[in-house]
This record gives C-alpha cells, sequence and structure tokens, in this order.
C-alpha cells in the first residue's frame, strides 16, 4: 500500500536530517581518533534529531505543510553538511577515507532536496490553479523527488553504521 506524500515527506523530515556534527574550537588537539571523530558526531547527529522533531508540520497536510516540510529537511541537512565538513577528521589515512566516504554521501543527497523544495513549491502552485492535471504531475515529482532522497538518505545511513556511528545513520 502507497503511504501519502505528505506522512513520508514528514517521515523524512522526521528521522533523517537529523544528523550533524559541530566545529571543532582552537583548543581542539592536534591528532584525532576515529573513536573522538564518531563522538562528536554522534552528539551533533542527536541534536539535530531534536531540533527537526519540533520543527515543521507535525503531520503536513496541505501543499503549505509539505513545502515547509521539505525546507526543514532540506536546512537540515545543509546543516549536517556544514558540520560534517566542520569536523576535524580522524588522524589515520584509513580512518579519515571512512569519515569522507560518510560526509560525501550526506552531501549526495543535497540535488534531491533540491528537486523536493522544488517539486514542493509546484505542488502548492498547482493546487492554487486548480489544474488536475499539474496536481498530478506535481505530486508525482514530490513523490518521485522523496523517494529519490530516502534511496540517498539511506545509502549515507549505511554508510554511516559501517564506520561505526551509534547515533548518526541510526535516527530512523
Amino acid at each position: 500500500m502507497r503511504r501519502p506524500v505528505a506522512a513520508a515527506l514528514l517521515a523524512a523530515a522526521l528521522v533523517p536530517a537529523a544528523a550533524g556534527c559541530g566545529g571543532g574550537g582552537s583548543d581542539e588537539p592536534k591528532s584525532v581518533s576515529k573513536d573522538v571523530y564518531i563522538a562528536k558526531a554522534d552528539e551533533v547527529c542527536a541534536r539535530l534529531a531534536n531540533s527537526i522533531r519540533g520543527a515543521g508540520a507535525a503531520d503536513p497536510k496541505t501543499p503549505e505543510d509539505i513545502t515547509q516540510s521539505a525546507d526543514v529537511l532540506a536546512d537540515a541537512y545543509g546543516d549536517l553538511l556544514k558540520k560534517l565538513q566542520g569536523l576535524k577528521p580522524p588522524s589515520a589515512a584509513a580512518e579519515r577515507r571512512g569519515a569522507g566516504s560518510y560526509v560525501a554521501t550526506v552531501a549526495q543527497t543535497d540535488s534531491h532536496l533540491v528537486e523536493l523544495k522544488a517539486a514542493a513549491r509546484e505542488l502548492q502552485a498547482a493546487v492554487a490553479s486548480k489544474d488536475k492535471q499539474r496536481i498530478t504531475n506535481a505530486g508525482t515529482a514530490v513523490q518521485r523527488a522523496l523517494a529519490d532522497f530516502r534511496t540517498a538518505q539511506a545509502q549515507s545511513d549505511q554508510q554511516a553504521v559501517a564506520y561505526g556511528f551509534q547515533v548518526c545513520g541510526t535516527i530512523n
């Protein structure tokens, strides 16, 4: 059975975008272990998860709610990427590559979120126009963009779990 677009968007907004990581300060050690990197990333993932759960529509039912949820999701993943990139990676080359691979999978969600935001806005405009074909096309575009995002997000989650994160990647 197909889930409604709104429920799927809410699930996507509440689950994955919860990942994020804090940047380092000037008192940061010169070398970083994988365990320290994971701990910092997981701490911010937990903070972002809570902020996303409290943001946007609790159950998007209108095109405006869907658009707001898409915006929240995109902003959260943007924050995630920025904070991950701001973290000092592990010092060991193999561990640094693993961390970089995870960050790269998070970055791959961006294009799908851009599409989702555009599709949500088109859905809003389509509903306002009352053009049934346009509404159908826009609804399909929202569903497709959300499915593409969720696929990319699942790959990011798999990478996170494989690397050893306890929170990032297991929020959904």
